[in-house]
């Protein structure tokens, strides 16, 4: 793996405390960051470039398109059942999901699957940027909120941007 530079790191710790994500927001996520990490891994070439990187390569057939990428999040989920056995707890957000949110995860998965499933590069590059700028969209808002609360100042939660700008 490579060293990624400080900014992408932070990014990834903020990542995973952060609270209030959606379902989608979760499955948008592991794409995101599998395009940021190829992005600075490529020596932080143009989006264009990236994103086309990004859907040709094997992996994206391997983790993507077969689901391990999305399994793999959900499995993280589950091996972290709640105390009362009523969902699953999140230790570094510190929030709580339902068994019915990690069906619904199932659910999203599978439709988010079905459209990254075309031999189309047009299209494959169209639906990987338009979820991608669905988390950032979400992210950036989230960062927002956090800039204005008192007990953020001074850390990253505050800082408006995102390594990887779509």
């Amino acid at each position: 793996m490579s060293k990624h530079d400080i900014e992408i790191r932070r990014y990834l710790l903020w990542r995973k405390k952060v609270k209030g994500k959606t379902i989608s927001i979760r499955l948008y996520e592991v794409m995101y960051v599998g395009l940021t990490m190829l992005w600075s891994k490529m020596g932080k070439p143009s989006l264009k470039t990236t994103v086309y990187e990004f859907i040709k390569r094997k992996e994206y057939e391997e983790e993507l398109l077969s689901g391990q990428l999305f399994r793999k999040l959900i499995k993280e989920i589950k091996e972290s059942p709640s105390e009362d056995k009523t969902g699953y707890y999140l230790s570094d957000s510190g929030e709580q999901l339902t068994h019915e949110d990690i069906e619904q995860i199932e659910k999203e998965k599978d439709s988010i699957i079905k459209e990254l499933t075309t031999n189309d590069f047009v299209e494959r590059y169209e639906t990987v940027s338009r979820f991608c700028k669905l988390y950032q969209s979400w992210a950036l808002k989230k960062k927002s909120q956090q800039a204005e609360d008192i007990t953020k100042q001074e850390s990253f939660e505050i800082y408006p941007y995102l390594p990887l700008n779509l």
